[in-house]
């Protein structure tokens, strides 16, 4: 995310306050350094990398951190090589001063990408630039500077700064001038208000906010509902896919999620929870692998909404499926998940059928890997061939033969018996 045009201190001290947990004094510090920068004249003063560690902040000049061996480079290497910590990591640019606050941009970076990026764009170090007390600067070979430098201070005075310089200062130039455009390109456009409150939900600092549901949402959500009234229903919204009402009191202990309010537009409240639409194969098989029907709708490009996955509890264990079981044929009786058992029946010698008891998520994995005619087999025989199935196995087979049955037949030709005739 990229937040332009925001007073970055204030910023900068949220994000520090949720995430770091130790030594935060050292925002202090950074808080000096971003005023300071912000009435240089020198352009690359207004580039910056700033880290929240839990144990303590960064604020780096970018363009040291692109040159090898200085301390910038060093440093921001350092807690991905050599830590396993969370960190925080933004690009900052000082945009100018407002009434007294520090004006820019941040953009959120991916730490451990950036670090492996960096590594392979960083330049070496030919010189350092040397600037002593009494104004004079010199221009000192990197690998001997500090000594040549002790060596100057009785004529010059006290070191003041100390600069590094690259082999090719061009090459910097446009390695840096490159990375900022591609950060900036990619990044999209965020409310930094919003970033940080996330932030703070994450860490456990803060409740989730959530959008009113808009009265068109709710008609839309309402009419899947009533056609599926025995699923879950996930319905998508803002990001997540949206669990209401009872479904939600139902879903939130399997998920492991919060159990919160949602204002609807117009009056009232509802029970809601859910989770990511990017997490939605994993969070869906843990509501189904529990013997829920489960329901997944979006709004297509028309503003209908369609089918993501409807998943039925039949189809995870279908009663009377034979199938294969550590060199054993068996033959699934019944299913109950509430009790996290199968009872199913050992047929290898049908004239010694043997019971057999098992947990639901083992055998699901021998239905994965069972021949799919047996799951279509068992479906037939629980609804009958008479009776309208609407399984996602039933729906994947009528599919299959309607296919068949349309696809035009090939055109047979008869084939010359010999070269002479097909001349």
């Amino acid at each position: 995310m990229k937040f332009e045009d925001i007073d970055l201190i204030p910023a900068l001290q949220q994000i520090t306050d949720i995430h770091t947990e130790h030594y935060k004094e050292d925002f202090e510090l950074d808080r000096k350094l971003l005023q300071s920068l912000a009435a240089s004249d020198y352009s690359e003063d207004k580039h910056l990398l700033w880290m929240s560690r839990p144990s303590g902040t960064y604020l780096l000049r970018e363009r040291e951190v692109y040159i090898e061996d200085t301390f910038e480079n060093k440093t921001w290497e350092f807690y991905h090589d050599q830590t396993g910590d969370p960190i925080l990591a933004y690009s900052v640019e000082i945009t100018g001063t407002r009434d007294g606050t520090v004006i820019g941009n941040l953009i959120e970076l991916d730490y451990a990408a950036h670090v492996d990026r960096m590594k392979q764009l960083t330049v070496e170090i030919d010189k350092a630039a040397v600037t002593f007390s009494d104004g004079s600067t010199y221009y000192l070979p990197f690998k001997t500077y500090r000594r040549d430098a002790a060596e100057l201070e009785e004529a010059h005075g006290k070191i003041c700064s100390v600069g590094f310089l690259p082999e090719s200062e061009q090459e910097l130039a446009m390695i840096l001038r490159r990375e900022r455009f591609k950060a900036s390109y990619h990044a999209q456009p965020g409310n930094i208000e919003e970033h940080i409150h996330q932030l703070a939900v994450r860490h456990g600092k803060a409740e989730e906010m959530l959008e009113v549901l808009p009265l068109s949402a709710q008609t839309a959500y309402n009419e899947v509902k009533e056609a599926h009234p025995d699923s879950i229903v996930c319905f998508a919204q803002n990001g997540y896919f949206e669990i209401y009402g009872e479904d939600a009191k139902k879903a939130a202990p399997v998920l492991g999620s919060k159990l919160l309010t949602k204002e609807l537009e117009g009056c009232g409240k509802v029970s809601v929870t859910g989770f990511r639409q990017e997490q939605w194969v994993a969070k869906a098989k843990k509501l189904w692998e529990r013997g829920n029907d489960v329901y997944l709708t979006q709004a297509g490009p028309d503003g209908k909404q369609e089918v993501v996955k409807d998943l039925r509890a039949e189809d995870f264990i279908p009663v009377s499926m034979v199938m294969g079981m550590d060199g054993k044929t068996v033959r699934v009786e019944s299913v109950d998940f509430a009790a996290n058992d199968v009872r199913l029946t050992d047929i290898t010698d049908p004239k010694q059928p043997r019971t057999i008891h098992e947990a639901p998520a083992i055998v699901r994995l021998y239905v994965e890997e069972a021949p799919t005619e047996n799951l279509w087999a068992a479906l037939d025989r629980k609804h009958g061939n008479d009776q309208p199935q609407h399984s996602v196995l039933a729906k994947l087979k009528r599919c299959k033969a309607e296919a068949e049955k349309d696809a035009p037949k090939p055109k047979l030709e008869k084939k010359p018996k010999s070269k002479e005739m097909e001349i």
